[in-house]
C-alpha cells in the first residue's frame, strides 16, 4: 500500500513531529540506560579503587606469607559485616590468598588480571577493580569487589527508577509540542486565510485593494508582496486603457458631429437616409464604447443610495420620444414605489437605458415595452420574437447581434448592462415570455438602512 503525503501543511508537520515523538520516545530512555550504567560503573570504579588504595595503606606484614589489614574509619564496618556485598582478598604473585575480609573468598578474583596497573573486571554480578601493591617482600593485588545483587547495590534501582520517573516528565513535554506547535500554525494559517480572503475580494472594480503585509510571515511575504506589485500595475493598466477608450471615444464624437452637419447637402434623399443611419449607428458604438470606459473606472466607494422608481421615471421620460418615433409603446409599472438600492446612478441609468433600446432596436414596430420596478431592481419586458435558448449565452457578449441583418447595433448594449451588474455585484437574468417576448431583469444590493 503506497503512502500519499497530505497535502495540509499543518498535517505534514504533525505527522513529522508524530513520527519524531515516537522515535524518541522509543530510543532515548534506551540511550539514557546506557549512560547512566556507564556513569554509574565510572562512579563505583572510583570508589573501589579509592577503597583499594585505603586498603593498601593498612596493610602489615604479619608473617612470611601473611599480612594484616588494620581499617579504620568508615570501611572497617563495611568490610566487616559484608552486608553491602563489598569484600576484598589479597593475594601474591603465586596466587595465594594473604588476607581477606568476610566472604572475600567468594569474590571470583581469579577473573582480575594481575598486572602492573589497576584494572576493572566484571564476573557474573559481581564487579571489582584489582590494584597492585609494590612492597618489600613482593608485588601484591589487592582485588576489591562490589556484589550488585547484594542489598547494598542500588544502581539498577535508581536506574529503574530514575527510568520511569523521567519518562513521566518526558511524555507529557513530547505529547505538548505537537499541540503548542499545531495552536502557532493555525494561528499562521489563519492569519493566511485571512489574506486569502481579502485577495479574493479584488475585482476590476477594487483594484485599489492590496493584501496587508504586516502580520504576513517571512517566509509568504515575497509572494504577497508580487501579488501587490502586480496589482499595482494592473490598476495602472486598466486606468491606462480606460483613459485612452475615452479619449478615442471623444475625439470621434467631433467628427462625427460635423459629418452629420455634411450629410445635410446630399440631394438624394435615399443615399442621404442610408448614410445617415451609418451615422446614426457609429454615434451609437462610440457612445457604448465611453461607457464601456467609464465602467472600468468605477470603484466600489463610488456607490450612493440611488432611487429606481425616480431613476426609472426619469430614464422613460427622456426616451419617450426615440420609443413613439419607432413606433412602439412603453409603459412603467410600480413606478410611484420608492425602491433604493446602492450603487452608481448613472450607471444604473444606463444599464436600463441600453435595456429598453435594445427592445427598441430588436423588436418590430407595434410592439409595447413594459418597465417593471422589482424590490432591488426592475425587470424591461416586451412583447416581440423574444430571445432563443440558444442564444442565452451567446447574448451578453460583446459585439454579438441576435438580428444580424441591422446595422445600427454593434452588440455592445446587453454586454455593458452585464457589466454594470457585474460591478454592483448585482444579478442579470433573461428569459422568454410565455405567450412571445423576452424578460430582461436586473437586480442590485440594497443600500446600507433601507428595508
Amino acid at each position: 500500500m503506497k503512502f500519499s503525503r497530505p497535502r495540509s501543511l499543518i498535517a505534514r508537520i504533525l505527522l513529522a513531529e508524530g513520527v519524531t515523538i515516537l522515535v524518541v520516545a522509543l530510543a532515548l530512555p534506551v540511550l539514557l540506560i546506557a549512560v547512566l550504567h556507564r556513569t554509574a560503573a565510572r562512579y563505583e570504579q572510583g570508589i573501589l579503587i579509592d577503597q583499594a588504595q585505603a586498603i593498601a595503606a593498612a596493610l602489615h606484614r604479619a608473617g612470611p606469607h601473611t599480612v594484616q589489614v588494620r581499617l579504620t574509619g568508615a570501611l572497617q564496618p563495611i568490610y566487616a559485616t559484608g552486608y553491602d556485598g563489598r569484600a576484598f582478598i589479597i593475594v601474591d604473585n603465586a596466587g595465594t590468598i594473604l588476607a581477606t575480609s568476610l566472604n572475600g573468598r567468594a569474590i571470583p578474583w581469579h577473573d582480575a588480571q594481575r598486572g602492573t596497573i589497576p584494572s576493572q573486571f566484571r564476573s557474573g554480578h559481581f564487579v571489582g577493580v584489582s590494584l597492585p601493591v609494590f612492597t618489600a617482600f613482593g608485588t601484591l593485588w589487592i582485588i576489591v569487589s562490589q556484589d550488585e545483587s547484594g542489598p547494598g547495590a542500588i544502581i539498577d534501582d535508581v536506574s529503574r527508577s530514575f527510568l520511569w520517573e523521567y519518562l513521566g516528565i518526558l511524555l507529557p513535554i513530547l505529547l505538548l509540542l505537537p499541540i503548542i506547535n499545531s495552536l502557532a500554525i493555525r494561528r499562521l494559517v489563519l492569519e493566511v486565510r485571512a489574506v486569502s480572503r481579502s485577495a479574493a475580494d479584488i475585482s476590476t472594480t477594487r483594484l485599489h485593494m492590496r493584501l496587508d503585509e504586516s502580520r504576513i510571515p517571512d517566509e509568504i511575504l515575497p509572494l504577497v508582496h508580487a501579488t501587490n506589485r502586480l496589482l499595482d500595475r494592473l490598476e495602472a493598466g486598466f486606468r491606462q486603457q480606460g483613459e485612452f477608450v475615452s479619449n478615442v471615444a471623444h475625439e470621434l464624437r467631433t467628427p462625427l458631429a460635423a459629418l452629420r452637419v455634411r450629410l445635410d447637402s446630399v440631394e438624394d434623399a435615399a443615399v442621404r437616409l442610408a448614410l445617415d443611419r451609418q451615422v446614426e449607428r457609429l454615434s451609437h458604438v462610440v457612445s457604448q464604447v465611453r461607457d464601456l470606459a467609464s465602467l472600468e473606472r468605477f470603484t466600489a466607494d463610488q456607490r450612493e443610495a440611488v432611487d429606481l422608481g425616480a431613476l426609472a421615471r426619469e430614464i422613460i421620460a427622456d426616451m419617450v420620444p426615440t420609443i413613439l418615433g419607432e413606433q412602439h409603446a412603453i409603459e412603467l409599472r410600480g413606478g410611484d414605489s420608492r425602491v433604493t438600492v446602492a450603487g452608481s446612478r448613472t450607471l444604473i441609468g444606463l444599464a436600463l437605458t441600453n435595456l429598453i433600446d435594445n427592445a427598441v432596436r430588436h423588436t418590430p414596430a407595434g410592439t409595447t415595452i413594459t418597465v417593471t420596478l422589482l424590490p432591488r431592481g426592475f425587470s424591461v419586458e416586451d412583447d416581440g420574437p423574444g430571445v432563443t435558448t440558444r442564444d442565452e449565452h451567446q447574448v451578453r457578449k460583446r459585439f454579438w447581434r441576435a438580428d444580424r441583418a441591422r446595422s445600427d447595433s454593434a452588440g455592445l448594449g446587453l454586454s455593458i448592462v452585464q457589466r454594470i451588474v457585474d460591478v454592483h455585484e448585482g444579478f442579470f437574468s433573461m428569459s422568454s415570455r410565455p405567450g412571445g417576448g423576452a424578460i430582461f431583469s436586473l437586480g442590485f444590493p440594497p443600500a446600507s438602512g433601507a428595508t
